[in-house]
């Protein structure tokens, strides 16, 4: 299980990454917080993030960061 990082969250570097139907950040996000805006465009992290970190983990891109 992720560690909740108090008042911190994630946010996608949207240059690294990869539009992909299948995203691995958004598929184990327990708060349902990576979404997309439109087909084809980068993903994003709305602000349901709980900073647990498993987005990071599981990006294989290294698109995510915790700020």
């Amino acid at each position: 299980m992720g560690m909740i990082l108090m008042d911190k969250r994630a946010v996608i570097i949207p240059d690294k990454c990869k539009i992909y139907k299948l995203c691995k950040a958004r598929e184990v996000c327990p708060a349902k917080a990576v979404e997309q805006e439109e087909p084809g465009e980068p993903y994003y992290i709305n602000a349901f993030c709980q900073g647990c970190g498993k987005c990071i983990i599981h990006c294989p891109h290294k698109a995510v960061i915790i700020v």
